[in-house]
């Protein structure tokens, strides 16, 4: 329970947060509905995985904890800030003066591979350790994560007729399989190693009790576990809705040509 009450005071996230949360009422179309909800849910995630106890464990003593932190600031805020955009809002960005931009960085051809090279590129071991001892470079990480989390979610939670990300539905099941790939070269194999490879971590995590090479493998793992899990659902959700609900098919008949 004492973890539970660990908070930091970096006044970058707290402003940076605080305004994400009061810009939105000047958002175009911004009403207190189901899309504030989950733009504050959002805000609210980004900012407890950088404030909490799961920065200062993750930051100190374990990959796993940091490990998570970064599933929580590429996989989950930026979805559910993407989901809380207004229509109208998601219309003046795509009407602006950087709509040419916009379009080609979401673009699943771009945005997917950013998304895995990011992913992979900073848990490569000594980028991932240089940056843990490297305060601005650490930002710089987190920064990039949550970036390329809105790139890569945009494809799968927006939807306009005639834009050039849009996908089928097989190809969002395509699309999810490529975002599913980092687990696998990130997180199956640090869960495989026989030795732990992040060396920041070698003295820290014993102080907690636990190994540092059963704290890699446990991080490991998570990211597999849930970066599956997450791709996986949304994927069988896209291929549920290939198939008609029941009836409609009779209904259609019965209702001729």
């Amino acid at each position: 329970m004492h973890w539970l009450t660990v908070w930091e005071f970096d006044p970058s996230v707290w402003v940076g947060c605080a305004l994400a949360l009061v810009a939105y009422r000047w958002f175009p179309g911004a009403h207190r509905d189901r899309r504030l909800l989950l733009w504050v849910t959002g805000v609210l995630v980004i900012f407890v995985s950088l404030e909490s106890a799961v920065d200062v464990l993750g930051d100190n003593y374990l990959f796993s904890m940091h490990m998570a932190q970064h599933l929580l600031l590429a996989m989950v805020g930026p979805p559910l800030m993407i989901l809380g955009l207004p229509p109208q809002t998601i219309d003046a960005l795509l009407s602006g003066r950087a709509r040419h931009f916009l379009r080609l960085i979401v673009n699943p051809f771009f945005a997917g591979p950013a998304y895995f090279l990011v992913l992979v590129g900073w848990h490569w071991p000594p980028f991932f350790d240089y940056a843990l001892t490297h305060p601005l470079l650490h930002i710089l990480q987190h920064l990039t994560f949550i970036a390329v989390g809105l790139l890569f979610w945009w494809a799968v939670v927006v939807h306009r007729s005639g834009e050039r990300w849009n996908l089928t539905v097989l190809g969002e099941v395509a699309y999810l399989t490529v975002g599913a790939l980092p687990a696998v070269v990130v997180g199956l194999t640090v869960a495989l190693l026989p030795h732990a490879v992040y060396v920041f971590y070698l003295h820290r995590a014993p102080r907690l009790g636990i190994s540092a090479l059963a704290d890699q493998r446990l991080g490991g793992i998570i990211m597999f576990v849930f970066d599956n899990a997450l791709m996986v659902g949304v994927a069988g959700w896209y291929l549920w809705r290939l198939f008609p609900a029941d009836g409609a098919d009779e209904a259609r008949l019965r209702a001729g040509p």
